[in-house]
């Protein structure tokens, strides 16, 4: 149920409460005709009119003449010449004779709440609310309504004992209900209905306005209006038929009178809260202060005061209301020529809300209670701010609507710059560097960890760059590397750096994610070759160096200029291998330290290929060719010859070059393009002439 039709619904339970209480034929000199009164119509009926009233008198005799008439509704105080309580101190008893039908009904009798006590009797039934005295000390006050039921026929006395020394006014400010037993039921069920009903469903907006503001706590209205909310709640139990005595029997009449008075100026400083938070800096924020202050002031002395004092003071409290509501009013109007959003809807609904409350002022002014008219006021306004809640939520929606459609574009050229940068500086190395985006990245930011550097370049490139004309030279340059990128991006890895027709790529997962990419490199550039040949063009050739070790990533330059690099032994050690690999006709060469660290080694054909101290190193290090099977009718013959070539390698390193000849003769005979295995007959058949020394170490020096 939305909460539209949850207001309608709550009007129409208060209008047909309403409607179940009729004016009773006129009462004269305390005496009432129902002879002919159609009860079958089942209504219940307010007994007002002019009763008899015997002043300072209780346990008047059922026949005694009384010495004035009093108006029923109506507080002593109205009427002080007639009651002769010209401060609405004192008692006395009302007396009313009732002519009823013939036949015998059982008929009920209501008595609304009286400001202090009452004893209520009729026929052999009687019942009180509190306990009235003959003085404040023989008083216990009680605003608690009563009823009870009884068989009657042809005449009934209502005789209503009542004391007041607790309160400025006394009397009887509301009329009893009088009719058939179902009937006065039924108001009494239909008034704590309302009463419940209107304090769920308060209760329910001050929640939903909470809720608003917990989600979105710069609505600072919304946790004023919740706040208003739940104190208009806690107050309806507290007015009107007191349903807090149906709860609570036994709860202080001060606290009662209390809570009645107080909620009121609670309720006024939430009321300008929200309004300032509805229409911030139309209302002067001194002034609600001020406002604060009073009111917390008149919440303390109402606590330390009995009610008979401050309640002396409800007309001044009444007027001061009206002022501040009209002053409000004046604001809010202001508001609305100002053009402000929601300001015209507010203010009718202000405007409904206003004279509620000023009828309400009149009522209590002229003794009579209060009205549900002043009720549908309130929830018709609590409707209007739902309205204004729906309207701001739909355009903060449609706002919503309008910022994300901009933030999906900003951030899809957020996106396209990050991708356009990435081309730049990789994703992978700004992950190593522990940074969300390029946006992060400063000078100096480094990262050091363990990682496989390979390299890779063609043999003939520069060959081929001089022999074709200038402006072909960047296409063909593209056309190989844009075959050897994704070879490296599929196998986990990243290229850092384009040198010429060289790579440098980095590797995290481990020497096998690099050793795959280099045999991809290897199959491409294979295919390559074959879409060249049909053009007539020369087949390409590449070595691929590759060594695993500790590197530095960071950010190098200055603060116009920035570059990602690796400062690493490693990467110089890889350049180097992959510079040996045109020298002895090896496709993938790799350090065997770090072969040795491939986690399925046994599923790799590969062969020492030797022992070398390469430029700028004076450590050793042994070097492995990885062979492709198929690739090639050479990588095929090295893999049948691997057992006698490392076999010839291990007599050479021990110069025994008689039988490392003999092998490598054998293995270049099977292989003639195997040059490695020329190398070492070159070198074999020099050391058999020239002879080694005795700090023969086996270690080829290479200045590359």
């Amino acid at each position: 149920m939305t909460r539209q039709k949850l207001i309608y619904l709550l009007i129409a339970i208060l209008a047909t409460g309403c409607r179940m209480v009729t004016p009773s034929p006129q009462i004269h000199s305390g005496e009432l005709d129902l002879q002919t009164f159609p009860f079958e119509s089942g209504g219940a009926m307010e007994l007002q009119g002019d009763w008899k009233f015997f002043p300072n008198q209780f346990g008047v005799p059922e026949d005694e003449v009384p010495s004035s008439h009093l108006p029923v509704p109506a507080l002593w105080n109205q009427v002080p010449l007639r009651s002769g309580f010209p401060d609405g101190k004192g008692y006395g008893t009302y007396v009313l004779d009732i002519k009823l039908p013939e036949e015998s009904q059982i008929y009920s009798v209501y008595m609304p709440e009286v400001r202090t006590s009452f004893k209520l009797m009729a026929g052999n039934r009687s019942l009180m609310s509190g306990v009235p005295g003959v003085s404040k000390e023989t008083t216990t006050p009680s605003a608690w309504g009563q009823s009870f039921t009884i068989a009657a026929k042809n005449h009934l006395q209502i005789r209503i004992e009542v004391s007041n020394f607790h309160h400025k006014e006394g009397g009887l400010p509301n009329a009893p209900i009088f009719g058939l037993a179902e009937g006065v039921q039924n108001y009494i069920l239909a008034q704590s209905t309302v009463d419940l009903a209107l304090t769920g469903a308060i209760f329910m907006f001050g929640l939903y306005h909470f809720i608003l503001f917990f989600y979105r706590n710069k609505q600072r209205e919304a946790f004023y209006f919740g706040f208003f909310c739940l104190v208009f709640a806690v107050r309806i139990p507290f007015i009107g038929s007191k349903t807090i005595y149906a709860m609570f029997p036994d709860i202080p009449w001060d606290l009662v009178i209390y809570v009645e008075y107080a909620s009121v100026f609670v309720l006024g400083i939430l009321f300008l809260w929200f309004v300032d938070g509805l229409f911030p800096r139309f209302l002067d924020t001194k002034l609600i202060l001020y406002f604060s202050a009073y009111v917390q002031f008149m919440l303390v002395y109402g606590l330390i005061i009995k009610p008979e004092t401050y309640t002396q003071f409800e007309v001044v409290f009444q007027v001061l209301g009206v002022v501040y509501a009209v002053f409000l009013g004046i604001r809010l109007y202001q508001v609305v020529v100002k053009g402000l959003p929601d300001a015209g809807i507010f203010f009718l609904g202000y405007l409904v809300l206003f004279f509620g409350f000023v009828y309400d002022v009149i009522l209590a002014y002229r003794g009579e209670g209060d009205s549900n008219l002043s009720q549908i006021a309130v929830f018709l306004f609590f409707g209007v701010q739902s309205t204004i809640v729906t309207l701001r939520t739909a355009r903060t929606f449609r706002r919503k609507i309008s910022l994300k459609d901009e933030f999906e574009s900003i951030n899809e050229e957020f996106i396209l710059t990050n991708r356009f940068y990435a081309k730049f500086i990789p994703r992978d190395f700004l992950t190593h560097l522990g940074k969300e985006s390029i946006e992060e990245v400063r000078l100096g930011d480094s990262s050091e960890r363990e990682m496989t550097v390979l390299f890779a370049d063609i043999w003939e490139y520069w060959d081929i760059i001089y022999s074709i004309p200038l402006e072909n030279r960047m296409l063909f340059t593209n056309s190989y590397l844009g075959r050897i990128g994704p070879c490296v991006r599929k196998n986990n890895g990243f290229i850092d750096k384009y040198i010429g027709s060289a790579i440098m790529a980095l590797f995290d997962g481990g020497i096998q994610n690099s050793i795959k990419a280099a045999e991809d490199i290897q199959w491409e550039l294979e295919k390559y070759n074959e879409r060249r040949r049909s053009f007539g063009y020369l087949p390409l050739h590449a070595g691929i160096g590759i060594h695993s070790g500790d590197t530095m990533l960071g950010i190098l330059g200055e603060e116009e200029r920035l570059e990602s690099t690796v400062i690493a032994d490693t990467v110089n050690l890889s350049s180097r291998i992959q510079g040996l690999t045109k020298k002895y006709g090896a496709r993938i060469l790799v350090s065997l330290t770090s072969l040795m660290l491939h986690e399925d080694l046994d599923t790799i054909p590969y062969r020492i290929l030797d022992f070398v101290r390469v430029k700028g190193k004076q450590e050793t290090v042994m070097i492995a060719e990885v062979l492709i099977p198929d690739i090639d009718p050479i990588s095929n013959k090295k893999i049948e010859n691997k057992d006698q070539f490392e076999a010839a390698i291990f007599d050479y390193e021990r110069a025994d070059f008689v039988s490392a000849l003999e092998k490598f003769r054998a293995v270049f005979a099977d292989n003639p393009d195997d040059l490695a295995a020329q190398i070492y007959i070159e070198r074999c058949e020099y050391h058999q002439t020239a002879g080694v020394g005795e700090d023969w170490d086996g270690v080829s020096a290479w200045e590359k």
